[in-house]
């Protein structure tokens, strides 16, 4: 957690021009989960099959996507 004075400070660097070396490229968007680039699939299930799946992932405390991302990884671990 970073504290009011620290974030202060943070912008007194900034606005100053004396931001440290390093990264400062901003990127739009959502980071990268998993360290890469992310592609959409697209498939179809039974609507039932569907229901019971987030169900499950619900149950698990995670998205649907990273349900099916858990057990494409599983199934090609296996592989």
């Amino acid at each position: 957690m970073v504290s009011d004075e620290q974030l202060e400070a943070l912008a007194e660097m900034f606005e100053s021009g004396e931001w440290p070396a390093g990264e400062t490229r901003i990127v739009r968007g959502r980071p990268l989960k998993l360290g890469e680039e992310l592609t959409s699939v697209t498939f179809k299930i039974p609507r039932r099959e569907l229901t019971e799946m987030d169900a499950r992932a619900k149950d698990e405390g995670i998205s649907r996507s990273d349900y099916l991302r858990r057990l494409v990884a599983c199934d090609l671990m296996t592989a």
